[in-house]
C-alpha cells in the first residue's frame, strides 16, 4: 500500500515522510521515546544529527565532558534504531552557518539538502521552533512531543551538567564513551585481582581479569616454562578484549586488572626483551585513573607466582616503565582495608 501525505490510518493522519532534527548532545532515553513516538506517524522517518562544531567543543569543554563528534553520536542512535528499518540516521553540519536563531534560512536550505525526499511533517520538542519551521516549511506540519518531558523528566542539559546523576537515561549505546575505566595494577601479591573484583561489586559494574594469570594453564598445558616472546603479544590482545568487553556491559565507571603494560614487565622477565605488540597497546590516555599497589603486604603464593625475592626492586622498575610511557597514576600502599577505602575515595572523585 502506497501511503500519500496526510492519509489517515486507522483514524490517526498517517504522513509519508517526517524528520527528527536535533543535536542528540549526547542522546538519552527522552530522544529515544520521541523518536519511536513519530516513527509510528510516518512511512520514513529521518533522524538528523546537526552539529555545529565550535559551540559543541565549547559546550563538552564547558561541562567537563568528552568532545562528542557527529558521526560519534550518529553512530550511537544507529545502534539503537537499526531494527527499525523505516528509520535512518543523517548528519547536518551547520558549522558555517549563523547559530540559531539568526541561521533559519541558510539551516533550512542545508536540512531539504540533506534529507533525499520531500519532508511532510517535521518532529521536535521545542513549541518556540514553531515560527520558524511554519515559515521554511509552509508544505509541512510541525510536531510537538511531550515539551514538558513528562514521561522521561531529563534533557541533553541537565545530562550534560551532571552525567552520572542522569547515567540511566543515557542511551545504551553510547555509555561506553562515558564510562570511567580505572585500571589495577602492580606487581605480583598486590592485592590486584581481589580489590579489582571487591571495587566492582561495591559499584555494581564491571571488571576485566588479568588474562595473564591463566593464558599457560589454558594454552600451555600449564606451564610458564613454554612462555615465548611471541605468546605475550596475544595475552596482550586478549586482555584488551577484556577490557571492551567490561567496558560495554560497565555501570558509569569500570575496573581493569592489570593492563598492557604489566604484560610488557612479564615479558622483559620471562624472556629478556620487549614485546612489540604489547608496546602497541600501552596507551596512557586509555584510562581515567590508574592504581599502582605497592608490595609491603605479605607475599601469597597462589600457584601462579615466582617473584617473591626483590619485590620494591620490580616494583620500582614497573613504576619507571609507567613513567616512561606517560602515564600518570595514584601510588596505593597499606594494608587491605587502606588500599581498598583509599581507592574507594579516588573513585567517588572521579565520577562525582
Amino acid at each position: 500500500m502506497v501511503l500519500t501525505t496526510g492519509q489517515k490510518w486507522g483514524g490517526m493522519q498517517m504522513y509519508k515522510v517526517g524528520v527528527a532534527p536535533g543535536r542528540f548532545l549526547p542522546p538519552h532515553r527522552g530522544h529515544l521515546n520521541a523518536i519511536i513516538q513519530a516513527g509510528t506517524k510516518v512511512k520514513k522517518l529521518y533522524v538528523v544529527v546537526c552539529h555545529d562544531e565550535e559551540r559543541i567543543r565549547k559546550e563538552c569543554a564547558e561541562n567537563n565532558m568528552p568532545y562528542m563528534s557527529m558521526n560519534q553520536r550518529a553512530m550511537w542512535l544507529s545502534k539503537e534504531l537499526q531494527n527499525l528499518d523505516h528509520i535512518e540516521v543523517l548528519t547536518l553540519d551547520e558549522s558555517d552557518i549563523p547559530s540559531y536563531p539568526f541561521g533559519w534560512e541558510p539551516w533550512s536550505d542545508l536540512l531539504k539538502e540533506t534529507v533525499p525526499e520531500h519532508i511532510d511533517a517535521i518532529f521536535g520538542g521545542e513549541p518556540s521552533y514553531k515560527e520558524g519551521y511554519t515559515k521554511y516549511y509552509p508544505e509541512a506540519e510541525y510536531i510537538i512531543y511531550d515539551p514538558e518531558r513528562t514521561r522521561f523528566p531529563v534533557s541533553g542539559t541537565k545530562i550534560r551538567e551532571n552525567l552520572y546523576k542522569h547515567w540511566d537515561y543515557v542511551l545504551g549505546a553510547a555509555r561506553p564513551f562515558f564510562t570511567k575505566k580505572v585500571l589495577i595494577t602492580g606487581t605480583e601479591s598486590t592485592g590486584k585481582t581481589s580489590l579489582t573484583k571487591s571495587l566492582a561489586k561495591i559499584y555494581h559494574t564491571s571488571w576485566a581479569e588479568e588474562c595473564g594469570r591463566y593464558y599457560s594453564e589454558r594454552y600451555l598445558g600449564g606451564n610458564d616454562d613454554y612462555l615465548e616472546n611471541e605468546h605475550f603479544g596475544r595475552i596482550a590482545y586478549q586482555q584488551r578484549e577484556l577490557e571492551e568487553d567490561a567496558i560495554r556491559h560497565a555501570n558509569k565507571v569500570t575496573f581493569l586488572d592489570t593492563g598492557a603494560v604489566v604484560t610488557q614487565y612479564y615479558a622483559e622477565v620471562y624472556t629478556g626483551e620487549q614485546n612489540e605488540m604489547v608496546e602497541l597497546l600501552t596507551d596512557p590516555d586509555r584510562y581515567d585513573l590508574v592504581l599502582l599497589f605497592t608490595p609491603e603486604v605479605e607475599w601469597v603464593d597462589d600457584g601462579t607466582r615466582f617473584l617473591d625475592k626483590g619485590r620494591w626492586e620490580l616494583h620500582e622498575k614497573l613504576k619507571g616503565m609507567y613513567e616512561d610511557r606517560g602515564y600518570d597514576y595514584v601510588e596505593i600502599g597499606g594494608n587491605y582495608t587502606e588500599r581498598l577505602n583509599a581507592a574507594i575515595e579516588l573513585v567517588d572523585n572521579l565520577i562525582k
